[in-house]
């Protein structure tokens, strides 16, 4: 399989999983994905690298050894609430409150950078007209996360 169509039908195969995904993200091990397209895992890991991240709109967290796993979230797309916690109030709203904690729980945001994203995103909620308060907001966590190398 040619290099470039390889990464190609990697991408496809990866981007279907998550239309087909209610959650809004996959998990996924690179050994299997590698196994399906007949590559080495490095291949795979080249696709995620360069096609899923923050700048095109998606957060991936992985984890290497045995048990290791791929996974890769949509931004925009807001996962369930934490267990145990009330993600309805007023600081941020819905989605972007529910993106950020669980950004946090798992460990891609310090509690310190949690707070200053929720101001952030509560500064957006009081001054950004409604009708582009969503865009703004998920164009400040895409940079934020993009530049400060967070993954």
């Amino acid at each position: 399989m040619e290099c470039r169509s390889l990464v190609a039908a990697i991408e496809a195969y990866l981007k279907q999983l998550l239309r087909e995904s209610p959650e809004g993200w996959i998990e996924v091990r690179r050994k299997e994905i590698a196994e399906r397209f007949d590559c080495v895992p490095s291949q795979v890991t080249y696709v995620i690298n360069t096609r899923f991240n923050p700048k095109h709109g998606y957060l991936v967290e992985s984890r290497r050894g045995g048990s290791g796993y791929i996974r890769i979230w949509k931004l925009g797309v807001a996962p369930g609430p934490a267990p145990g916690k009330d993600v309805s109030g007023d600081c941020l709203g819905g989605d972007f409150q529910r993106w950020l904690y669980t950004l946090a729980q798992r460990g891609i945001l310090t509690e310190r950078e949690f707070f200053l994203l929720n101001t952030a995103f509560r500064m957006l909620e009081e001054n950004v007209p409604n009708d582009r308060r969503d865009a703004c907001k998920l164009q400040l966590l895409r940079e934020i996360l993009a530049a400060g190398d967070f993954l």
